[in-house]
């Protein structure tokens, strides 16, 4: 039975049901309140009433997790994609050994639909004019619980996109379910267009300043180069956060896989799919005016965002950039380039994600989440060329003095390594913020007192494969860790963060990527991929046309978005977006682009001496096959839960393959 339905059916009714009706019941949710607790003393007390709001939040992504604790709200997505293999998670032989539409372990569908649930709830029963008593310090005034309901209103938008991004389109639930007798699978499984139009509808007025109840910014002031943030609040969504959903919500809807496909068989597959009703769940063609509305939408969010003083972060020093602070710092502190956010970040606590990429050898720390050589193949060199571009430089044979830009975190000290790979000179400050690799030497605190230590992965090195605390491609994640921690007595053990959900530079790419669908010789699509590389210290396309160094770039289609897609990977990568960008774009078996291929995945050769020739079977310095990785089209969506295939008496298609 719906329980709106039973809530208008007779006002006695109603009071009898709510009167004798335990609060868990309700909820649906163990351990929250407790089972004897009536439910309108729920929203008669403001305590309850903020801890049911609370409650909402409990799913939000945080993608900063890709060791043993992953989960679909974490970011398994890094590992499943080919950026990483972590060798502790759950994720690390799925697309190897492959999973059935029953098996799957990161599905998003059932929690979602609570949360929804929960939202919906909130919406209809939290009061209106207030809660408590008006001259207790334990109140929710009328505006508190205005803006909590718009910020209900969001995390629904939030959850059924989130559903959107990796199922394709789902149910549009329009009435509150009795907890005891869900009835999720009575209602037929969207259309495209009607699933973003409908998430669309609910941020419409969120994102219009004359509507919302939503704060404009966690911005609250600027002057001087001097931000303050209102960092209490910084999960809570804002205008600027609803813009940036309903952006990123036109550019998935604008896409190949969301718009029209490939002219594929599978993709014919899935133009077949019906729902009850005889609607077609994928479009059946093309709507080039679906990237006119994701330009737009982009458009709006970035004027909006830079307006409350959102920028780029970067870090200046006597007036010179310090482009390897500014990629290094972007994950340390919050920053003006941050739109919206978790508190739960992984790498905050001591035995979690600054341990699990780690070198074991120091400390007795366990890493074993290392790059792709893909992904270590994708960063730039410092000149701003592709390592495959002829004139980058870039040389695999010999060996030579590297800095380590990672050495001092405040940046005083230098330290140059010698022996290093050629491979990994003269690379962009990204790499060397990202990647660990072979020969490097560690931070200044553990080099203090072991002046001669390098990473050594190599056959017989301290961190090899003789023991299961390691990596497996001969690379280690170095993005996201702070300099300061130890792992000593005495030292760091931890230093908080938060864990970003979205940020200003990905809307940059995306408003390049939309530019080039719908007018490819607009120049501010260069001008925005160009504001990034050039934060990121290497020069912008347009430079490099302009001195000659890489010409043919600038008003051609193609090349053009080969730059967006290259540029995201590296400037995104293991941010928990590549796995769901290279499936809306559809290019998962191109075997032309490097960190497309899906069966691709290679590392350096672990069994190999570090003192062998590069390129001979026994040298380290070889690429080797790490996993034999499995490709099929039907895993640009994910599947459906078999049980709620089944459930649904064919009101829920099956996503095509599954």
């Amino acid at each position: 039975m719906k329980l709106k339905n039973l809530l208008y059916a007779a006002v006695g009714s109603a009071a009898l049901a709510f009167s004798t009706a335990s609060c868990s019941d309700y909820l649906d949710i163990s351990g929250e309140f407790n089972a004897s607790l009536g439910i309108d003393e729920v929203w008669s007390n403001a305590s309850y009433t903020r801890n049911w709001y609370g409650v909402i939040y409990r799913h939000l992504m945080e993608y900063s997790e890709t060791g043993s604790e992953v989960s679909a709200f974490k970011n398994p997505w890094s590992n499943l994609c080919g950026e990483i293999a972590s060798e502790k998670a759950s994720s690390r032989d799925v697309m190897m050994a492959g999973f059935t539409a029953a098996s799957g372990n990161y599905h998003r569908w059932a929690n979602f639909y609570k949360d929804v649930r929960q939202a919906m709830i909130f919406i209809e029963r939290a009061q209106d004019q207030g809660v408590g008593d008006p001259t207790s310090t334990d109140k929710l005034t009328a505006e508190e619980i205005a803006r909590m309901k718009d910020e209900c209103r969001f995390m629904i938008a939030y959850y059924y996109f989130s559903m959107f991004e990796l199922y394709g389109p789902a149910c549009i639930v329009t009435e509150i379910d009795d907890a005891a007798e869900p009835h999720i699978t009575d209602y037929d499984r969207a259309t495209v267009d009607e699933m973003v139009n409908h998430i669309d509808g609910i941020l419409a007025p969120l994102c219009d300043p004359a509507q919302s109840k939503l704060p404009e910014s966690v911005i609250t002031s600027y002057a001087d180069n001097t931000y303050n943030f209102n960092t209490n609040e910084v999960v809570r969504p804002t205008i600027v956060v609803a813009k940036a959903l309903r952006a990123k919500l036109w550019m998935y809807a604008a896409s190949k896989l969301f718009n029209g496909g490939d002219g594929s068989e599978y993709y014919q597959g899935l133009q077949k799919l019906q729902n009850s009703k005889g609607e077609y769940i994928f479009p059946q063609s093309k709507d080039p005016q679906k990237w006119v509305t994701a330009r737009d939408r982009v458009k709006d969010l970035i004027d909006y965002a830079e307006a409350q003083h959102h920028a780029l972060y970067r870090v200046m020093a006597n007036g010179v950039e310090q482009p390897d602070r500014s990629v290094y710092n972007l994950f340390q502190v919050y920053n003006e380039e941050i739109l919206w956010c978790s508190t739960n970040n992984s790498y905050s606590d001591q035995y979690k994600m600054e341990k699990r990429t780690n070198p074991r050898d120091v400390n007795s720390c366990y890493g074993t989440i290392g790059p792709s050589q893909d992904a270590v193949d994708m960063f730039f060199m410092g000149n701003g060329l592709a390592i495959n571009d002829p004139n980058s430089g870039y040389d695999e044979t010999g060996f030579g003095a590297v800095e380590n830009h990672c050495y001092d975190p405040d940046y005083k000290d230098k330290k140059t390594d010698q022996n290093i790979s050629n491979m990994y000179a003269n690379r962009e400050p990204r790499f060397y913020a990202s990647v660990v690799y072979q020969g490097r030497s560690w931070f200044k605190k553990w080099m203090n007192g072991n002046p001669n230590y390098i990473v050594d992965f190599s056959a017989g090195g301290g961190n090899d494969l003789s023991n299961g605390d390691n990596v497996k491609t001969g690379y280690m994640l170095g993005k996201f860790k702070n300099r300061t921690v130890n792992h000593a007595s005495g030292d760091t053990q931890s230093w908080k963060r938060v864990s970003i959900i979205y940020r200003l530079a990905e809307f940059y790419l995306f408003y390049a990527e939309a530019l080039n669908e719908t007018d490819p010789s607009n120049p501010d699509i260069i001008k925005y991929i160009d504001m990034v590389r050039e934060r990121a210290g290497i020069p912008g396309y347009q430079t490099m046309n302009d001195n000659g160094i890489k010409t043919g770039i600038i008003g051609n289609y193609d090349k053009q978005f080969d730059a967006i897609q290259h540029e995201r990977y590296v400037e995104l990568y293991c941010e928990g977006q590549r796995y769901f960008d290279i499936r809306r774009w559809m290019i998962c078996g191109d075997k032309d682009r490097i960190g497309c291929d899906q069966t691709r995945f290679y590392g350096m050769n672990m069994k190999g001496s570090k003192d062998k020739t590069p390129g001979e079977p026994t040298s380290y310095y070889t690429r080797t096959k790490v996993e034999n990785r499995q490709w099929t089209d039907k895993l640009y969506l994910y599947p459906i839960h078999q049980n709620v295939i089944e459930l649904a008496n064919g009101r829920i298609p099956q996503n095509y393959g599954w």
